[in-house]
């Protein structure tokens, strides 16, 4: 994951690659950016692109925040309300804006739909980082069909950077982020 920002714009990309078994089914390089404007409240995307594997399986969804309508993957269309993001710009929000409550509500938009979240503050666990160990608040979401268990460590005296995600899914697997290094 890289953040970027000059001035009130800011970029996050993200690119993977399966390893493993996992390369035998998911072929190609996963790619994900999103861009947008930062507010006093926080990320304020207007576009998110996703390209699964190649150029060829390329999705965006944009964001009219004047109409209140975010464009989807074949020209679907939603009402956005706020507070709403992409799952990158999520990722990044609290570093701009720090969780108040111990419950957060909020909307997800991907390139196929949008979705109401809630996350919980559940606990503070020390995170092992290539840079020794730090404090973190544990949030968690659960699908509302029960298959995906969501956890993100959020990192107090780093200004609540996220320094660890461990998203595990019955049907996927588990996928598992620490933070290596800022610059």
């Amino acid at each position: 994951y890289r953040f970027e920002h000059q001035g009130n714009r800011y970029k996050i990309a993200t690119l993977g690659e399966a390893r493993g078994l996992a390369a035998l089914v998911l072929r190609g390089q996963g790619k994900v950016e999103t861009r947008g404007l930062i507010t006093p409240d926080g990320l304020q995307p207007w576009e998110l692109v996703v390209e699964r594997g190649s150029r060829e399986r390329r999705e965006t969804a944009s964001f009219d925040w004047e109409t209140g309508i975010a464009t989807l993957h074949e020209d679907k269309t939603a009402a956005l309300e706020l507070p709403t993001f992409d799952p990158l710009s999520l990722m990044w929000q609290f570093y701009f804006a720090p969780p108040a409550t111990d419950e957060q509500q909020f909307h997800i938009v991907t390139t196929r739909r949008v979705a109401r979240v809630t996350v919980r503050r559940e606990g503070t666990d020390t995170v092992a980082w290539p840079h020794g160990e730090v404090e973190a608040e544990r949030w968690h979401r659960r699908s509302d069909d029960g298959r995906t268990d969501a956890f993100v460590w959020l990192a107090p005296s780093l200004n609540w950077l996220p320094i660890k995600m461990r998203v595990s899914n019955t049907f996927r697997g588990t996928l598992e982020v620490v933070l290596a290094a800022i610059r």
